[in-house]
């Protein structure tokens, strides 16, 4: 519940934060509740959707994110074909306190190899794991989705951070900084590329 209480009060913040530099707002979705909000910009908004979904039930991280992701990547793939403007680049935030129950990392190395097919901008789409909590198993599982995956040849789309302590907006928004575009470190806060998706374990 604590991580409940801290997710929510974070994502209502950048939400705030976002509204103010981004014009897509932020798109939210939970693990295992068909509740999702797009577009967001109201830390109202956040705070509600909030208050009616509940810690529970397995991590399926790799079917959420092969819905997501691939969504995106299909869209990517027509508009190249017609010769229209590719979508936004897009940022993945996955918040998550244990290990996965199924297998993302199949799923990452798919979408891997179809940004390397298409070749796609390497800043195109980005992975960001944030870990909540101590759990040594999951701790050892994004370690190796992080660094693993990048010794196989394909592009590294992961990024992950451990994180012990209270969940802040700044944190978030520091961990987004040094994700798709290492450069952004250095950006002013108008060019921070902010997470669209968010994913939730929920």
């Amino acid at each position: 519940m604590r991580f409940h209480s801290q997710a929510r009060s974070a994502l209502s913040k950048l939400a705030g934060v976002a509204g103010d530099y981004d014009e897509n707002g932020l798109d939210i979705y939970f693990l295992n509740s068909k509740l999702n909000i797009t577009g967001c910009k109201s830390p109202q908004d956040v705070m509600d959707m909030f208050d009616t979904v509940q810690p529970q039930g397995p991590t399926p991280i790799g079917k959420r994110l092969n819905v997501l992701v691939n969504g995106y990547l299909d869209g990517l793939d027509k508009a190249k074909r017609s010769n229209r403007q590719l979508p936004k680049p897009v940022n993945m935030l996955v918040l998550t306190d244990g290990t996965p129950t199924d297998d993302p990392q199949s799923v990452i190395e798919y979408v891997a190899k179809r940004l390397d097919n298409g070749n796609y901008d390497l800043t195109q789409l980005g992975i960001q794991f944030v870990q909540i909590g101590n759990d040594k198993d999951a701790s050892e599982y994004l370690r190796t989705l992080d660094d693993d995956l990048a010794a196989t040849g394909i592009r590294d789309i992961v990024d992950t951070t451990p994180y012990i302590g209270e969940i802040s907006s700044d944190m978030i928004i520091k961990v987004l900084l040094g994700g798709i575009n290492r450069r952004q470190d250095r950006r002013k806060p108008s060019n921070i590329l902010f997470p669209s998706p968010v994913l939730l374990p929920m």
